[in-house]
């Protein structure tokens, strides 16, 4: 299990990374899960890895539904900062 950053949680309308909102492009599966953790409750759920490319930038996260409808987004912790 890789160290993920916990990026919030949607109803499936609209959600921004990295200025990109994510429900607007197709995400293409890399085929790979991870284990990441609830960020209240630290209950592990199995997210799978999706890419977005847009014209000028190429996205990598997890996403996955807990235990609602609703859509979590994870990305790797870097040491990088993050803005999104």
């Amino acid at each position: 299990m890789k160290n993920y950053t916990f990026l919030g949680i949607s109803n499936g309308k609209k959600f921004c990374i990295s200025g990109v909102d994510v429900f607007l492009h197709k995400w293409r599966s890399l085929g790979e899960c991870d284990i990441v953790l609830h960020p209240k409750t630290k209950k592990p759920f199995s997210f799978s890895l999706y890419e977005i490319e847009t014209e000028n930038k190429k996205l990598q996260f997890l996403a996955g539904k807990f235990d609602t409808d609703d859509w979590a987004f994870y990305i790797e912790a870097t040491d990088d900062d993050f803005i999104f």
